[in-house]
């Protein structure tokens, strides 16, 4: 609900925060917030969890990209999810190899999601793919939890998302000429709001 709600604020012109970005700044909050506030954590552990996703957004962003014109929709949502499980991961006790392999786990688990949006706004399909990061994140935190590693490093898994981003076709990289954009009621709703 509250990565939903974050979407629609965002659509609707609301205040949001860029986490990574406009497109993806449901999935933290969907996480973070939600668990501080069913879990009480204190506030000091959860600045530590945005220092974390910080700290990883800035080596996605170094190494490979997180805009969905770059780089698809696994550069923001992905991004977003990486970021947001290996905070959770802190939060919840997580080892630095840990939320290490839970970014990993969840970049892969989104690489090659396209930047597809319909009548070129972050509404369709982009809003329900922040409640996808969101629980990809928590799964992919669970899995590092539980012990289960990555076998590619997170270094080389971002690496491979910026490499699949660049050869993603430009249709397919925000620019609403491909993907669900260009399904018959994708263009019948772009006809509609005369874009």
């Amino acid at each position: 609900a509250n990565a939903l709600k974050m979407g629609c604020n965002n659509a609707c012109m609301k205040r949001i925060v860029a986490a990574p970005t406009a497109g993806a700044c449901g999935v933290m909050p969907a996480v973070l917030v939600t668990y501080y506030k069913e879990y009480e954590a204190s506030e000091e552990t959860m600045i530590q969890a945005m220092y974390v996703a910080a700290g990883i957004g800035q080596v996605i962003a170094n190494r490979a990209s997180l805009a969905g014109a770059s780089g698809g929709c696994q550069a923001e949502i992905g991004s977003a999810s990486g970021m947001t499980a290996a905070a959770i991961c802190s939060v919840r006790g997580g080892s630095k190899e840990q939320m290490g392999h839970a970014c990993a786990m969840a970049l892969k688990n989104l690489m090659g999601l396209v930047c597809d949006p319909v009548a070129g706004l972050v509404e369709v399909p982009c809003v329900k793919r922040n409640v996808g990061g969101a629980v990809n994140a928590l799964a992919a935190a669970d899995m590092a939890l539980a012990g289960i590693i990555s076998q590619i490093p997170v270094d080389q898994v971002i690496d491979a998302m910026g490499e699949v981003g660049m050869k993603m076709d430009v249709s397919l990289r925000e620019t609403s000429l491909g993907g669900v954009a260009v399904s018959p009621r994708g263009v019948e709703i772009a006809e509609k709001l005369g874009m």
